[in-house]
């Protein structure tokens, strides 16, 4: 009965090792085994000779201690972690690969390696030094086992392959495209162990970020020794600087071989002939970086320092070609998404009025040097007043408002309707002249201000702006009362003019 007891309580305590030694780590591995009966093997190198070990099912088990009793007809428990080498004997010996064609020889040949292998790397004495060297070997088995144990040794060396997976890449800025339409990253490079593919994902990054490969496909997943671009659409950036975060994860196989320990304690600890893979996640991330350029581009009276419309402007690249031309407007012209380098831009067409500016402007985008102003200025030839009608709330040109400008004596010099570009008025002699709006654009309240501007040899030039408020609809209650005072009142004499009869009649 104690004898009993005692095998329960050390089956206990193995179950307790192993789950606190390998839960954390392990997990579809069994954690224990059922064993059954063995068979006997002939002793064919040196004499020696023992037993094979297998479980319940069927599957073939290796001992690790010769000197012990054979594991068979009980219950083994895991204990624990066993190294590269013998994981390796396990991959490359009986039943995973044959030797010779015979099962018997085949077990022998894998069994005895391990055992060997144990000798040379942990200090037991599994074997002889005749079974290693000079015993009798009528098969020729001896060359097989040393093959075996040298390969193993040399596995022990480097270890389990680790899954492991990292990225780089050479400028983490992202460059804009020839065409401006998309940043693309320079090749993100995989450097990885024990595995066949990964998968790219993007965690964080403006709208309608994508993964391609070399040829500009779109892809998520790859294959181990292939590089990847990011590609984010120009469009979508809208602050100066991104961040495009990148996460990449794989999965490895890892075969490990795990230490079983019998319920009796007399025999021997064993390990199954039968690895199975166990995944192994990993994963990495990189960091992308989008800067990029804004440029506003002004055209601007010199005498009075407002902008001006009209003039018709082009952009070139330091080798002269043209990327964009346009006409300015009296808010400053934006491009974005310029690559770095050095731009000119000059005036190709001056606005009325004034003298064409044949200066020619030259900038340069860097990394430091991402958003600029630039103000070209014009001179006016002759006077020049420029008059523009806008929305009082937003600033924006309004159309449809009837403007006239009057002299000194009240003579009226011109007389216009506005459109969204200003109404520019050249030819006024020097003197002081008045601007007033005489009707509204539609939905808009009249602007009673007057403005008044002088032209003189140090004041040849004007930008005026008419304010408009639009109009508010308000429920009109004031009519829809008279209308009911005027029922009432109408109400009240009708019944005065029949009470007046009924009483004359009464009279009568």
């Amino acid at each position: 009965m104690k004898k009993q007891l005692k095998k329960i309580l050390v089956a206990i305590l193995i179950v307790i090792i192993s789950y606190c030694t390998l839960t954390a780590t392990v997990k579809a591995v069994p954690q224990k085994i059922d064993l059954g009966s063995p068979e006997s093997i002939p002793g064919y190198v040196a004499g020696t000779y023992f037993t094979t070990k297998v479980s319940t099912s069927g599957e073939l088990m290796y001992c690790l201690n010769i000197h012990k009793d054979t594991a068979q007809n009980s219950t083994a428990y895991l204990v624990g972690e066993l190294d590269a080498g013998v994981a390796y004997i396990m991959l490359n010996g009986y039943p995973t690969k044959s030797f010779t064609g015979e099962k018997l020889k085949d077990y022998y040949i894998t069994q005895t390696a391990l055992w060997w292998y144990l000798d040379d790397t942990t200090g037991s004495s599994n074997l002889s030094s005749a079974f290693k060297t000079t015993g009798t070997d009528e098969y020729n088995l001896r060359p097989y086992i040393k093959q075996l144990v040298s390969d193993a040794k040399a596995e022990k060396e480097k270890g389990y392959i680790k899954t492991t997976i990292s990225a780089s890449v050479s400028d983490e800025v992202m460059s804009i495209s020839n065409d401006g339409k998309d940043y693309i990253s320079e090749e993100v490079k995989i450097s990885s162990t024990n595995i066949s593919e990964y998968k790219v994902s993007i965690t964080s990054g403006p709208e309608g970020t994508v993964v391609i490969d070399k040829n500009g496909k779109e892809k998520t997943t790859f294959s181990a020794n292939e590089t990847f671009k990011v590609k984010v659409p120009a469009s979508k950036v809208d602050g100066m600087k991104e961040t495009i975060n990148v996460k990449i994860n794989a999965t490895g196989k890892v075969y490990k071989a795990y230490e079983y320990q019998p319920e009796i304690q007399n025999q021997q600890n064993i390990t199954p002939s039968i690895i199975s893979p166990e995944d192994e996640n990993v994963e990495t991330s990189i960091d992308l970086e989008i800067s990029t350029s804004k440029i506003t581009i002004v055209k601007i009276d010199k005498a009075t320092g407002n902008a001006i419309a009209g003039a018709e402007l082009v952009l070139k690249d330091s080798e002269g070609n043209k990327i964009t031309s346009w006409t300015s407007t009296t808010v400053g012209h934006i491009i974005k998404n310029l690559p770095n380098g050095t731009y000119t831009v000059e005036e190709i067409s001056a606005p009325e009025g004034y003298e064409l500016s044949e200066e020619v402007i030259k900038f340069t985008i860097d990394d430091n040097h991402r958003e600029q102003k630039i103000e070209f200025y014009n001179e006016a030839k002759e006077r020049v007043v420029n008059i523009i009608k806008v929305d009082q709330s937003t600033g924006q040109p309004l159309a449809g408002a009837v403007i006239v400008v009057k002299d000194s004596d009240g003579k009226e010099v011109a007389k216009f309707t506005s459109t969204t570009d200003p109404y520019v008025l050249t030819g006024l002699e020097d003197g002081t002249y008045t601007v007033e709006e005489i009707s509204a654009p539609n939905g808009y309240q009249k602007s009673d201000e007057i403005y008044s501007f002088t032209l003189d040899a140090e004041h040849v030039s004007h930008q005026i702006t008419i304010e408009n408020a639009p109009i508010v609809d308000v429920p009109n209650t004031g009519v829809s009362s008279s209308i009911l005072l005027v029922i009432l009142g109408i109400g009240i004499i009708g019944g005065g003019i029949r009470f007046v009869q009924k009483n004359s009649k009464q009279r009568i």
